[in-house]
């Protein structure tokens, strides 16, 4: 008795029907894509039963619905569109106002750096007034002393004439001298005061219009933020609505799946597309050559010894076993 052909035999079936219902499960799905697709086409083109007449005014329905939803997402993408346009011009208009603001701040900041080397050299010149003043007070009344003492000698030597006359001479000078320092130093004083207003007045500008940039910055932050939100809570409504519209075009799949069965059923071809009915047609007959080959299968199956057929996958089982542990025991180990 042969115990080797009967189990290769039932394998090989059983690896059949499976492959056959995989080929059963990718028609049916290909099938209701064609009925839904057959329905799609010519859902408005026929004379339905009430019940398939059901569907066709779900479809109506939908349909409206969708249409309203789309009308609204429509208008809220020209709002997002508009509101999207006037912050961009906001900003923009915003960024030149910025720009004018620092080539103002920079026309008033870069002479500083001049006006603060003007001052440093013109404090440098109050201490020479300061300590020249006294040092010529000092030498005014040493000459006056000398000039006492000399004349209380009573000496007419020419030395003492020459003396006499620098002392002289020094004692014009020295007013002179001093008017000349004081002269310098209301100048120097009077220039520092002005260069120091000036920079006090400069100080005062940017102080002002730093302030009134930190209020027009506050301000179209608020604004930017505004309209940012309007932005959001639009594009979650256009999502949301997007959504519903896709829900309802999910939702009209089973009415044409209903409605392209009626119509496959009643041999009804849409008339723009007839191969619609047609390609429904013949995924109908695979599926029935498919469960007619399954059918053919298991009664092959039901005809055979099942004890025999038993024994042979077992036989075979241990044939596998056996070459699986030569297999493994010819593997080298490292």
């Amino acid at each position: 008795m042969n115990y080797f052909t009967p189990g290769l035999r039932e394998l090989a079936r059983k690896l059949d029907r499976q492959r056959n219902r995989l080929r059963m499960m990718l028609a049916r799905r290909d099938l209701a894509t064609a009925e839904t697709a057959l329905g799609l086409l010519g859902w408005q083109q026929a004379e339905f039963d009430p019940q398939t007449q059901a569907e066709v005014d779900k479809i109506n329905a939908y349909e409206r619905e969708q249409a309203r939803l789309t009308n609204e997402s429509a208008g809220l993408g020209k709002e997002l569109r508009e509101l999207r346009d006037e912050r961009e011009t906001r900003r923009k208009a915003f960024e030149e106002q910025r720009r004018d603001w620092e080539a103002q701040r920079r026309g008033i900041t870069q002479p500083h750096a001049e006006i603060e080397k003007q001052l440093a050299e013109k404090r440098k010149i109050e201490p020479t007034f300061e300590r020249r003043m006294p040092e010529l007070d000092r030498e005014l009344r040493e000459i006056h002393k000398l000039h006492t003492k000399l004349l209380a000698s009573g000496q007419q030597s020419p030395q003492i004439k020459a003396e006499f006359t620098r002392l002289r001479e020094r004692t014009v000078t020295i007013p002179n001298e001093k008017a000349d320092l004081r002269n310098q130093h209301l100048r120097t004083v009077s220039e520092i005061r002005a260069l120091e207003a000036q920079l006090e007045r400069d100080r005062e500008v940017l102080a002002a219009m730093e302030k009134q940039q930190r209020e027009l910055q506050a301000q179209f932050d608020a604004a930017d933020n505004h309209s940012a939100g309007e932005i959001r809570l639009r594009e979650r409504e256009k999502t949301r609505l997007e959504k519903e519209i896709n829900t309802i075009e999910t939702a009209k799949t089973n009415p044409y799946l209903q409605i392209g069965r009626v119509l496959a059923d009643s041999d009804i071809a849409p008339m723009n597309q007839p191969g619609a009915l047609a390609r429904v047609k013949r995924l109908r007959s695979r599926l029935v050559e498919l469960d007619h080959l399954i059918g053919l299968s298991l009664e092959a199956s039901a005809l055979e010894d099942r004890r025999l057929v038993q024994h042979s996958i077992f036989l075979w089982a241990i044939i596998a076993f056996v070459a699986l542990l030569l297999i493994l025991a010819s593997i080298p180990r490292g």
